[in-house]
């Protein structure tokens, strides 16, 4: 999903007309369209055409280009964000624009955009959840399958919900300690 974001948001900011175009057009189709549309076409769809996924690749993909397309927004949002005295001194160290993007901007775009990503990160590991509608084995398609032999679903519906809950406090705090050191150290 980050490696996503960057080669995207990279794009995004590029002087490149056909790279923006693409980056924008990849952006604009993954966000304003529900991840479990992308996680059907990825299962269902692409065999039509010859490329068969199993259920938990196909989902991954899905959710990988889903929340990718938005760590696209949020940095090149944070790329924007960037004081352009930065890109100006950076020149003037006669770095190259690879050079000037990885050392300079994307370091200083990424600890602006850090909560955002937190958020993002968090809405993805929520998302896990969809791909059980492929049949993938992951802990809401196992609490499906034990709700049809057992017939009893809120007891398993209520422990999902704690799970997932337990598993967002665990990645916020992680993320709210980051950021913490981030601002107190700068690294």
């Amino acid at each position: 999903m980050l490696l996503v974001g960057i080669v995207g948001a990279a794009m995004r900011t590029s002087k490149s007309a056909p790279a923006r175009g693409f980056a924008t057009a990849f952006a604009e189709f993954f966000r304003n369209t529900p991840p479990l549309v992308h996680i059907f076409f990825a299962y269902f769809a692409l065999p039509v055409v010859g490329i068969k996924l199993p259920a938990f690749v196909a989902g991954t993909l899905a959710l990988v280009f889903y929340q990718g397309a938005i760590a696209i927004e949020i940095l090149r949002a944070g790329i924007e964000a960037v004081p352009k005295g930065q890109f100006e001194a950076a020149s003037a160290l006669g770095l190259s624009g690879f050079e000037q993007f990885r050392s300079i901007v994307m370091p200083q775009a990424f600890r602006i955009s850090l909560p955002a990503l937190g958020n993002n990160l968090i809405s993805l590991l929520k998302n896990t959840s969809l791909i059980s509608a492929i049949g993938a084995i992951e802990i809401t398609g196992v609490a499906n399958d034990i709700i049809a032999i057992r017939l009893t679903s809120a007891e398993l519906y209520l422990t999902i919900g704690g799970f997932y809950l337990v598993l967002v406090f665990i990645l916020s705090g992680i993320l709210r300690s980051t950021e913490a050191r981030l601002a107190r150290y700068g690294t």
